[in-house]
């Protein structure tokens, strides 16, 4: 067998309730398909470097969908030949194929396994995908030597005061990677938001579980497939496709990044829980000190200091959960890097 028109993204769509695992050839390696959804691509030329590119892991995201199933294109073409090793995840084809976020639980809270928490489809993708990523970088011949990268790529529900930005998993230690940091900024990547706290996404997972550079990667507004525009994911293409082809990280100056720290949680403690905000408020808008900008029959949150920002707002999710994120701006100065 192989990938009709070499377009994962249709063989995908067409079998989203599971399909016969297969293997093939390509003009530079053996490619596998594990299940829906799920490609691993293995260069027959000798490589240090793991990469999985993960998208759709909310079905609705579908411009980095579009993004990563061209790049797949172009590799079994032979208008790229690899040379990394690459695993391909479309994360909900399932909701994808329904243009919904989610079928019964946010996919991206049930890594790590809090899968086990749930039932459902979401809950048993969860699990499915952690095995693959686990299988994926347990390859490794020389732990010490194999760079293993995990880029999930999303696209937000709202606007964005930094369209592009992405999510660095907790680092307990503080320090962070100067050559990944430099690698988003070639990416087009405005924006680091530095995350207070261990979480349950899918870049967390391959981070703290399997040692990877992992990035919650945001990139712009959710929109159907077809009305994407490609264009805007241009410098993520070219950085990508330097990756894919060459093994290389490119790099760019840091110096126009804005650097994130997050401050709180702002967590739905009732049904009564409301947001002090418009509907349309854009990711990193920024509120002055005292401005009352949550609240319910149970709590409040107050600004505490000007420029504090709100990213990710959300209420239309079940009690307990995340309505947003309280972040703060910092110099790129103050950070450590290694």
């Amino acid at each position: 067998m192989t990938i009709l028109n070499n377009d994962f993204l249709a063989v995908t769509l067409a079998n989203q309730d599971g399909l016969t695992p297969f293997q093939f050839v390509f003009p530079s390696g053996t490619g596998f398909v594990e299940n829906t959804g799920i490609l691993r691509l293995e260069p027959t030329q000798e490589t240090s470097i793991s990469l999985v590119l993960s998208v759709g892991i909310h079905g609705n995201e579908t411009g980095p969908i579009e993004l990563v199933n061209q790049l797949v294109t172009s590799i079994l073409e032979g208008r790229i030949s690899l040379s990394v090793r690459l695993l391909v995840l479309i994360g909900n084809p399932v909701a994808a194929s329904q243009a919904i976020r989610f079928c019964d639980v946010n996919l991206n809270r049930l890594f790590s396994g809090a899968w086990q928490n749930y039932d459902g489809f979401e809950a048993q993708r969860a699990q499915r995908l952690e095995k693959a990523v686990g299988d994926f970088y347990s390859v490794a011949n020389n732990e010490t030597t194999q760079m293993r990268l995990h880029y999930d790529l999303h696209t937000a529900i709202r606007g964005s005061m930094h369209e592009k930005f992405v999510v660095y998993p907790f680092v307990e230690n503080g320090i962070y990677n100067q050559q990944q940091l430099a690698f988003l900024a070639a990416s087009g990547i405005e924006a680091v938001l530095l995350s207070h706290q261990s979480t349950t996404t899918f870049s967390y997972y391959s981070y703290a579980v399997h040692g990877a550079h992992a990035f919650t990667v945001e990139l712009g507004k959710v929109h159907c497939f077809g009305e994407n525009d490609l264009s805007n994911f241009a410098a993520l293409e070219d950085s990508l496709s330097l990756l894919l082809e060459k093994g290389v990280l490119a790099q760019a100056s840091m110096s126009e990044m804005r650097i994130f720290t997050v401050l709180d949680s702002l967590v739905k403690d009732d049904d009564s829980y409301k947001l002090g905000i418009e509907a349309d408020v854009k990711n990193f808008t920024q509120f002055e000190q005292g401005y009352r900008l949550a609240y319910s029959e149970k709590s409040e949150y107050i600004v505490q200091k000007t420029g504090d920002a709100i990213v990710f707002p959300n209420t239309n999710l079940p009690v307990g959960q995340r309505a947003g994120l309280m972040v703060r701006p910092i110099p790129l100065e103050g950070l450590q890097l290694d």
